[in-house]
Parts: structure tokens; sequence; C-alpha cells
């Protein structure tokens, strides 16, 4: 084999596992051996050995029997990609923050995970101070259910079982509530957070669309003092949202 031949062979390796990550970018749940070889017009067994390398390096999670999904290594550079649009919203969630005296966070989905991209803690004597970096289950948290609105019905029963996981008595336990619960965040723009990944915590979150993606917003903090006050937040909330989509759409982030 020439040089020219193993060049080209080396370039149809690197092809055909681009391929197969861009087949399971949209597939949070992940696909069968057989799906993703139909999809990308493969051999099988070629997918299989392309699989198992980019696993071992931890770009694919191999699920048994329920498939293959995106693996952490990939998730892990997918939240350094956003760093560009926390730097910039920075201030912003700083000024969020300030004005509803509540700690502030900014989120994007990692699967059935939301990821705490950066946030911005508050100063109170008694408040909530989550760690940016870390992940969430996306059904018990209210910036997990803003992402998911953005999701049609179809595409979240792909995504989640028809049992949910339980954290706290206040935890959707179903589908199909989890379901109700998005159509109205569609409807109303906000999502809630009432003691349900964590008791005594409360949040409340809204959807930021950016060229770069899908972001939530979430303003964090003792329950009872996030109800006390849901409309000034919800309107502060408003103000930084669409303050924010326009600067970065603008600026094309």
């Amino acid at each position: 084999m020439t040089n020219a031949d193993n060049e080209r062979s080396r370039i149809q390796v690197i092809s055909r596992a681009a391929a197969i990550l861009r087949c399971l970018e949209s597939e949070p749940a992940g696909l069968s051996l057989g799906a993703i070889a139909k999809r990308i017009e493969l051999p099988r067994s070629t997918v299989q050995r392309l699989v198992d390398a980019l696993a071992q390096e931890q770009l694919l999670e191999i699920q048994g029997a329920a498939g293959v999904r995106l693996g952490p290594a990939l998730m892990r550079l997918a939240t350094h990609s956003h760093v560009d649009i926390t730097q910039r919203a920075g201030p912003y969630l700083e000024e969020l923050s300030r004005r509803t005296g509540e700690t502030v966070a900014l989120a994007h989905a990692t699967g059935i995970e939301l990821t705490l991209l950066h946030c911005v803690v508050s100063t109170q004597e008694l408040r909530v101070a989550p760690v940016a970096n870390t992940f969430l289950t996306i059904h018990a948290t209210s910036g997990g259910k803003v992402l998911l609105a953005g999701l049609d019905d179809g595409q979240v029963e792909k995504l989640l079982p028809p049992r949910l996981k339980v954290i706290t008595p206040h935890t959707i336990a179903t589908r199909a509530r989890l379901l109700d619960d998005l159509a109205k965040v569609r409807v109303a723009g906000f999502a809630y957070d009432r003691e349900e990944h964590m008791l005594g915590v409360g949040a409340i979150s809204t959807g930021l669309q950016t060229v770069q993606g899908r972001y939530a917003l979430s303003v964090v903090g003792p329950a009872s003092r996030i109800e006390a006050a849901k409309a000034h937040i919800e309107t502060t909330l408003a103000d930084v949202r669409d303050f924010l989509e326009s600067m970065l759409n603008a600026a094309g982030a």
C-alpha cells in the first residue's frame, strides 16, 4: 500500500468516526449498532470496530442492550465550548443576582442531565450555592424543564423512561405528569422547581435561545423566599433574558 493509500485510509476512518458521532448528536438516549449502521450506510462490523475504539477514548458510551450514546469525554469537550457565552453573559448574571437577591445559574442540557455552566452565588446569609460544572437530574430541575420544553413530546419520550427517578417527595415521578408540566412551561415561558431536586430549595427558570444553542437561566434560593418573590423574579428574569438574547444573537455568539 502506498503512502497515498495509507493517507486515504486514515482519512476514511476519521470520516466514518465523525459520521457516527453526528448520527448520535440528536439521540441523547442512544441508538443500537444496527440503527447506526443503517443511518450511515456502513456494515455493522465496521460500526462495531469504530464504536469500540471511540468508547475506549470515552467519546462514546456503550449501554449494552440499550445501545450507544455520546460519552463523557465528548460531554466535557462540549461544556468547554460554552466558555465564550458564559464569559460574555457573566456581568448580566451578576446583575440578575443583585436585582433578585438570589443565586443565579446558567445551564445547558447534557443528555438526561443538566450541566451548570456558571453560577453567581447570592450574598444573603441564607442562600443556595451550587457549583459550576456539576450535573443535576434534568426532569427534577426548573432549568432542565425549560430545556426539555424546547423538545417536542416525542423527543422527550425517547429521552426519558415512563417512570422517572424520584429525588424528593415532590419530584415528578412519571413521564406523563412531566409532559403535562412541560406543556405549561411552553405557554408561560417559565419553569419551576418546588423542592423537587432538594428539600427546602426552589427555583424559577426561563429559556435563553442563542445561535450557539438553548440555555436555561435560573434564579435559585430557599423555596419559601422564591415563592414569595415569584412575580418579581419572573419579570427580572424576562428582562435579562430578552437583553441577553438580543446582545448574544446580534453579535453572532
